[in-house]
């Protein structure tokens, strides 16, 4: 089971990382600075930059980001397949997993106000909020096409209940 978790969450962890990242791609070359937002995030995060004007584009602060973005997107991506796994188990916990989607995309937000709250106007929230909702939409996917199980028990009790609407 758990060699089972850890290539699901690795999967689900580069599905959601490449998603994001193919986002703000698309979204920076449309800008006209492609890889800004990397640079943004990584200026902030390993030099203290706080000011929108001041972030250069760099390899360091691309390459630094990226990978932190990709660590942090593998260690979301054990914890959802873990909890795919015990939805697959116990259909009831399906909430758990709205709860958690709930708390990471807060949690991003929060994260972000910390480390780098000046440079929030450069980065849209609704550009975020959707990056962020492509990649849930696509690590869901593989969760729900990688336990059928999910979909069955869910078939016979739609919201959760067990037998005899206990």
């Amino acid at each position: 089971m758990l060699p089972k978790v850890f290539h699901n969450g690795f999967v689900v962890g580069a599905i959601g990382a490449s998603a994001v990242a193919v986002w703000f791609l698309v979204v920076d070359l449309v800008g006209g600075r492609p890889f800004a937002t990397p640079a943004l995030l990584g200026s902030a995060v390993f030099w203290g930059v706080r000011d929108p004007t001041d972030v250069q584009i760099t390899y360091a602060a691309v390459v630094g980001y990226t990978m932190l973005h990709a660590v942090a997107f593998f260690a979301v991506g054990v914890i959802a397949a873990a909890f795919a796994c015990m939805v697959e188990r116990f259909p009831s916990t399906l909430f758990l997993i709205v709860v958690f989607f709930a708390v990471f995309e807060f949690g991003f937000y929060v994260l972000v106000a910390l480390m780098a709250q000046p440079l929030l106007g450069a980065l849209a929230w609704w550009s975020v909020a959707l990056g962020n909702l492509i990649a849930a939409g696509g690590m869901g996917y593989y969760l729900w096409q990688a336990h059928p199980r999910i979909r069955e028990s869910l078939a016979l009790h739609p919201l959760g209940d067990i037998a005899d609407g206990e």
